[in-house]
């Protein structure tokens, strides 16, 4: 399952949560606006990204993947 750091009304996560809905990819939102999303904010910080949206998983090799946009081949293959 991937991870999807998202914004409030940030057009780019919508599209990537809607690519993922229509193409039966499992993902778990977390919601950087959040108060209780404390520990993940600290990880979007640590990757030195300031952009929204963020998504983290695996290739099908297990290697860690970081995207900042919506790469529909890449989402295809992560875990």
């Amino acid at each position: 399952m991937i991870k999807i750091y998202t914004i409030p009304e940030c057009e780019h996560c919508d599209k990537i949560k809607s690519f993922c809905k229509e193409n039966e990819i499992s993902y778990e939102e977390i919601d950087l606006a959040k108060k209780e999303n404390r520990e993940a904010r600290e990880f979007y910080r640590s990757l030195g990204i300031r952009t929204a949206p963020v998504v983290v998983g695996k290739d099908n090799k297990g290697e860690e993947i970081i995207l900042t946009e919506l790469d529909e081949d890449m989402l295809k293959i992560m875990e």
